[in-house]
């Protein structure tokens, strides 16, 4: 990069925070598995107005900025180049606060999630989101990818645990956004916007107290069909575990090559489930979920001690390890599809290493089935030429295959470089505007880790100038005003084995609420007064306490957009989806200054 680049930065910063040497460049030149390239230079900030500064020279010599952490993720999203500069945020990795009575953590981005966990177990409380890579991925990593990990079924996900954050946007400007601030919900389009809109500072988010005792219980099945039907009958009973996942046989017969996993091979999955809370909680609930399994499964494995436990779920945990340490080529994927459709989402998978048989060793399928969310890992051999073209073609399957069963091309790993080309499968071009419309409102010069996302333009995307003035306005905070209206849905679907609710805007809380009752489950973002305000009001007017509700409960909108009235859909009925940005918190209590919604879908949970 040009020496006067250098040292501009240089002079800003301080001469330590400023590398170009060989060795730095090249540690920063690839994530953790090994996409990228090699950056102009890395900068190293210790503090949110180093941050500042780093971007107000950017600016001023339009350089790019690409911000890493930990660099685990696991869609090639940490993409330097020579004309760009890597901001490694690790040096920022202060736990600044716990409050134990508040059960909050102060923490700059890059503190490792691990660690985090460590400082918090002497006061009995832990941070929620618990992806695999928690011993590598950092807190702001975590946030800008909306992660989840097994436990999100009980617990949610990042997005559920972030109450506020500070952030530096492109022109150097310093945001606070909150989780509890009315108006439309910025924070939440934050997280999960993959670095690309503003770079984090800070952050506070919310811990719960450790569950004093954990069962974990484990079914096999001759057919994959037969586990979905066990986690829809435990679903239908109310209980919620903390964790469901899932191994399929090819995935089971893989491992055993690499690691000794101590699971049956002879059987189509196996699922491994948590039940955690009081003595009181876990023996219920444990009770009822053994019963369930021992009605379906054809084995069935208990493990209440920690070290039973962690022989049980050793297989599971630690297939990333063997997968790294196999000596074979692999590609960890991601797609999530509707609970239900689990068993033909793994039969595509097979149907699509099959016919790669000849290119491709095999494909495991591992995931989160509590949520629906499945980690096809595709292994090759590393010299075999026909490998790179017949793993592209199978992970196209793949994802075409979950879009055709109503899921999505990503539940957590996020899009990155690697999905882009799936964009416009998962989206139309009304929506990719949208989409594209947030991007130039908080990034103008597309300055922030660019290439990331979203995909090339299109002449099919319409110019959405209504909509790019209601979001200019919302991050200038001006209070946003529109006429409210709902349409004329009256639809209400509810579908128990996904835990999801499809709700027409215009249908009213009162009559809402007594076709839940009907039904015999609760959505916890409803209120429960019976009155004549509507969905559509409810999510457009959000305020206090409903508002927090509505953010924890909605997992998609379909909306008309203010400009020609043009249709849009963001989020859907899949319980993870972090494709793209989550243009859906926008809605909420956003007056319809982004458009009108006309239906929603929420999560919903079994009465007890």
């Amino acid at each position: 990069m040009d020496d006067t680049i250098v040292s501009a930065f240089a002079a800003a910063l301080g001469r330590d925070a400023v590398a170009t040497d060989a060795a730095s460049l090249a540690e920063n030149a690839k994530d953790y598995w090994g996409f990228g390239h090699q950056p102009g230079l890395v900068l190293r900030p210790h503090t949110r107005d180093e941050v500042v500064a780093i971007v107000k020279v950017a600016a001023e010599h339009n350089v790019s900025l690409v911000t890493r952490g930990a660099a685990s993720n696991c869609s090639a999203g940490v993409m330097a180049a020579s004309d760009r500069a890597v901001i490694d945020l690790t040096k920022m990795n202060q736990v600044l606060d716990i409050d134990p009575e508040a059960r909050t953590a102060r923490v700059q981005p890059g503190v490792i999630n691990f660690d985090l966990q460590e400082q918090l177990a002497p006061h009995k409380l832990v941070f929620s989101p618990d992806p695999v890579s928690a011993h590598l991925a950092t807190i702001g990593g975590n946030i800008i990818e909306n992660a989840g990990g097994p436990h999100a079924l009980k617990y949610g996900v990042t997005y559920n645990h972030v109450l506020s954050v500070e952030a530096v946007l492109a022109d150097g400007t310093v945001i606070n956004l909150n989780a509890a601030g009315d108006g439309p919900d910025l924070l939440g389009l934050l997280i999960g916007s993959e670095g690309t809109l503003a770079i984090l500072t800070e952050a506070t988010v919310a811990l719960r107290t450790i569950a004093p005792i954990t069962r974990s219980l484990m079914g096999s099945f001759a057919a994959a069909q037969d586990a979905a039907e066990t986690i829809a009958a435990i679903i239908r009973t109310g209980t919620v575990p903390a964790a469901i996942e899932w191994l399929d046989r090819a995935g089971i017969n893989g491992l055993e090559q690499f690691t000794e996993t101590g699971y049956p091979t002879d059987v189509d999955a196996i699922v491994l489930i948590d039940v955690d809370g009081t003595a009181a909680e876990v023996d219920r609930d444990g009770a009822i979920v053994e019963k369930v399994l021992r009605e379906h499964a054809i084995e069935v494995r208990r493990a209440d001690d920690d070290d039973a436990r962690a022989k049980l779920w050793y297989g599971r945990l630690h297939a990333p390890d063997a997968v790294l340490h196999s000596g074979k080529g692999f590609f960890i994927g991601d797609v999530t599809v509707p609970r239900q459709h689990i068993p033909e989402m793994q039969q595509a998978i097979q149907d699509a290493a099959a016919r790669h048989s000849d290119a491709l060793l095999f494909i495991m399928v591992a995931g989160h089935a509590g949520d629906g969310d499945l980690h096809p890992t595709t292994f090759f051999e590393q010299d075999n030429p026909d490998a790179p073209a017949a793993l592209e073609a199978a992970n196209n399957e793949i994802i075409e295959a979950a879009l055709k069963l109503g899921g999505t091309i990503t539940g957590e790993h996020g899009v990155g470089t690697e999905k882009i080309q799936f964009m416009t499968k998962r989206f139309t071009p009304v929506e990719i505007a949208a989409q594209r419309v947030l991007k130039q409102v908080f990034d103008p010069e597309q300055r922030f880790n660019p290439g990331i996302m979203l995909p090339d333009v299109s002449p099919e995307e319409p110019a959405l100038p209504s909509f790019e003035a209601a979001v200019r306005a919302a991050l200038d905070r001006q209070p946003a005003s529109a006429a409210l209206a709902d349409g004329d849905d009256t639809t209400v679907e509810v579908n128990a084995g996904n835990l999801n609710l499809v709700v027409g805007a215009a249908v009213t809380l009162e009559e809402l609420s007594k076709k839940l009752d009907e039904q015999g489950v609760t959505c916890h973002a409803i209120p429960g007064e019976k009155t004549e305000r509507t969905v559509g009001e409810l999510i457009a007017n959000a305020t206090g306490e409903e508002r927090l509700a509505v953010r924890h409960g909605l997992l998609g909108v379909e909306v008309i957009l203010p400009d020609d009235d043009a249709a849009a859909r963001f989020g859907g009925q899949n319980m993870k989806d972090v494709a793209g940005y989550d243009t859906k918190r926008l809605f909420i209590g956003g007056r319809n200054a982004f458009g009108t919604i006309t239906s929603a879908v929420f999560k919903i949970a079994v009465a007890r």
